[in-house]
């Protein structure tokens, strides 16, 4: 496993670019110390963990999970990108000092596509304070195997020269002969049930449900059994549904408030006779009374177009008066004349 201190490498974010701590590979005996030297090296502040990785041995993945559930550290299921110039490098140390080794650091970009925590690797997640598993990472279990070892054993042989005197052992010396180293191929098993027991036993101390280990007894380690998020929220292996990116992606800071604020009308008004009251101000020789100020009329702010209004108003009210007053007096009479020659009968 590799265990790298990154530095975002977004567009605009110096120089306020966050960090985490990317663990990425296979989990192996030496990775409880790559992780506490990573986490040493960031302290006191506590950066997200994001992890990718396809699970390892066991016991260490335990031990990096109680340490992280103790600094209090968030975990994330997400990659990590690496920039090609900004590749990870070991700080060296410093010329003639004895110093404790720094990770490597690199600058890169996260990503939850196409990333993954299975087999052990979920033991990791698990001791996360918040757990972070975005729609497009994978979270998968399946029984607990002890993988294949190779075992190198060095056999020493020595020779006894025993010093004798009137039948009696006076001394013996033991001389070192020489060595010879045998390799021992030992193949993949199952674990014990106190195997079991102890993953229990460790997930109580997280917090997390049995459901876990169940769910572990239901895929044979050749295959992997993908957790629905339905299984993620219940086995409380996932807290959040936001991917690890969004825990170290730059955001802008707000824009500035603009320098000329738009006021109503009436404070502009207010605003304008302080300031010439202010201007035509000679000190009397006596304290004045503060000036009064006559807030303008609704006819003087709509002096432009409520004249106008007005008069085309009146007009329509008188028309429709007297379109009224037709109506209501009737058609007029017509009066009596004489005949007159030539008018029909």
């Amino acid at each position: 496993m590799r265990v790298t201190i990154v530095r975002g490498a977004y567009p605009g974010c110096e120089p306020n670019c966050e960090e985490w701590i990317a663990a990425e590979g296979r989990i192996g005996k030496q990775s409880p110390a790559l992780f506490r030297a990573a986490i040493d090296a960031a302290e006191p502040r506590k950066p997200p963990i994001l992890i990718h990785s396809g699970g390892g041995d066991v016991d260490s993945a335990i031990a990096i999970g109680r340490l992280l559930r103790q600094k209090g550290f968030q975990v994330a299921v997400a990659r990590t990108e690496f920039l090609a110039e900004a590749a990870p490098t070991a700080a060296e140390p410093a010329r003639g000092k004895i110093k404790k080794p720094e990770p490597p650091r690199a600058r890169g970009f996260a990503r939850s596509l196409q990333a993954s925590c299975a087999s052990a690797c979920t033991l990791i997640l698990a001791a996360g304070t918040r757990r972070y598993v975005g729609p497009t990472a994978l979270v998968g279990l399946h029984e607990i195997v002890v993988p294949e070892t190779t075992v190198t054993q060095t056999m020493r042989y020595y020779r006894i020269r025993t010093l004798t005197k009137g039948g009696r052992v006076v001394s013996k010396e033991k001389v070192f002969v020489g060595e010879k180293n045998f390799v021992r191929h030992i193949g993949r098993s199952k674990p014990t049930p106190e195997t079991y027991r102890r993953v229990r036993r460790y997930l109580a101390e997280m917090g997390e449900t049995k459901e876990v280990v169940d769910l572990m007894m239901t895929a044979p380690p050749e295959s992997m059994r993908w957790l629905t998020r339905a299984e993620l929220v219940s086995t409380k292996l996932a807290t959040d549904e936001r991917g690890g990116e969004t825990l170290v992606a730059y955001v802008p800071p707000p824009p500035p408030p603009p320098k000329f604020a738009v006021r109503p009308i009436y404070e502009t008004f207010v605003a304008l006779q302080r300031e010439t009251a202010a201007s035509s101000y000679a000190p009397p020789s006596s304290p004045p009374s503060p000036p009064s100020i006559r807030p303008p009329s609704w006819l003087e702010l709509n002096r432009d177009w409520a004249l106008p209004a007005g008069l085309s108003g009146g007009l329509l009210l008188l028309l429709i008066l007297s379109s009224l007053f037709r109506t209501l007096r009737g058609p007029e009479p017509q009066r009596w004349r004489p005949p007159v020659a030539g008018d029909a009968p």
